[in-house]
């Protein structure tokens, strides 16, 4: 862990209806000095919406530029799925596509609409899709998690249903192919 980091203790009961997963996960990660809380609950987020059985955050942090920000890996420790967030680079996304069987970004509609105007219809076209969340969700979680936290995550319907001991949060989960992100 970085000198500096802090580290957060999450433990989320999913119960994910879309693709019949329910699990709890228990799971620890540190927030890199210059980790901007926005990007660390889009991590989190990440974690439980797109969750699978071998899903692990990037080793290195923020240090470890090349290596994607969630992934699953094989037994040879090939990546099978590349997750980013926010607005990633698109040589990065170039790069993810040309050796990843599946791709994908989480990020939420300020973000999206950010990425949208630097790269329009440039984005590579990858197996896998964008998922964006509401701006709002991801910013009022960011303001006030707690360093030790419990979320109940329900999917359904495509909507994320949050619910904590601070309160109850809802978001759409709206779901883009990289070619659809030029007619937003």
């Amino acid at each position: 862990m970085a000198q500096g980091s802090q580290l957060y203790h999450a433990r989320i009961q999913l119960a994910d209806t879309d693709r019949q997963c329910y699990e709890t996960l228990a799971f620890s990660t540190p927030q890199h000095p210059s980790e901007k809380p926005e990007r660390l609950v889009l991590r989190l987020l990440a974690y439980a919406l797109l969750y699978e059985p071998g899903l692990e955050f990037r080793k290195g942090g923020l240090s470890e530029g090349e290596a994607p920000d969630l992934a699953i890996r094989d037994g040879s420790n090939r990546i099978l799925h590349w997750i980013d967030l926010g607005t990633p680079a698109l040589g990065r996304l170039r790069k993810a596509a040309r050796h990843t069987p599946k791709v994908s970004v989480v990020t939420h509609e300020g973000l999206l609409l950010r990425w949208k105007r630097q790269h329009g219809n440039q984005l590579p076209d990858f197996q896998g899709d964008i998922l964006s969340l509401d701006e709002e969700l991801v910013v009022t979680l960011s303001r006030s998690l707690p360093r030790r936290f419990d979320w109940q995550a329900t999917i359904s319907g495509g909507v994320l249903y949050l619910d904590s001991t601070e309160a109850s949060r809802s978001s759409p989960l709206r779901r883009l192919s990289p070619g659809q992100l030029g007619s937003l």
